[in-house]
């Protein structure tokens, strides 16, 4: 069963500040569908989430984000600040975290997904595309800890500029001493 959620920010003068916890059991699978709207304003208005992620034994969670916030108008009038947190810890043996973002709304987007490969042979995977145009800024990116044995990371992120937007890409990849076999490819 695929689990989807639909975020909209309907009124004015106001915020939006969610917070998603998933944790997949042993030899469990969880795709998850996120959405996220807001009509047009002329006042920029605030989405502060946070998106926790466990996996345990041989569990796998697929996390999938469209963010269609307003961007405002060309000349930067409006818009949505999208500052999301966002974390997933692969705690088991062979459990698996894919985080995938289509970015392209809100006036001004910091996201930076984390995962954390504490068990063996866990996968983390990273695929974005930031569209930004008028005067939108992404500041987007991901982290990939290693800390099991044997684990392997991807991290796959495009931006695509148009006008005087700005797309900024952050990545970390960081390997613990003792992660041994550990491997990344980032493009």
């Amino acid at each position: 069963m695929e689990l989807s959620t639909y975020f909209r920010i309907n009124a004015g003068h106001t915020g939006q500040f969610e917070r998603t916890l998933i944790v997949c059991e042993d030899k469990a699978y969880v795709p998850y569908l996120e959405g996220c709207t807001a009509p047009m304003r002329d006042e920029n208005q605030l989405h502060a989430a946070v998106v926790e992620l466990v996996a345990l034994e041989d569990a796998e969670i697929k996390y999938s984000t469209v963010q269609n916030w307003y961007p405002g108008d060309e000349n930067g009038v409006g818009g949505i600040y999208n500052f999301v947190t966002k974390r997933a810890e692969c705690r088991g043996a062979r459990s698996k975290v894919t985080w995938t973002q289509v970015e392209t709304g809100s006036a001004i987007t910091w996201k930076y997904p984390s995962c954390v490969l504490l068990g063996d042979d866990s996968v983390g995977e990273f695929h974005s595309v930031a569209l930004t145009h008028h005067r939108q800024q992404a500041d987007t990116g991901t982290k990939m800890i290693h800390v099991g044995k044997r684990t392997k990371s991807k991290i796959v992120s495009k931006g695509i500029s148009a006008g005087r937007g700005q797309n900024t890409y952050r990545g970390l990849v960081k390997v613990d001493r003792n992660a041994d076999g550990a491997r990344n490819y980032t493009q």
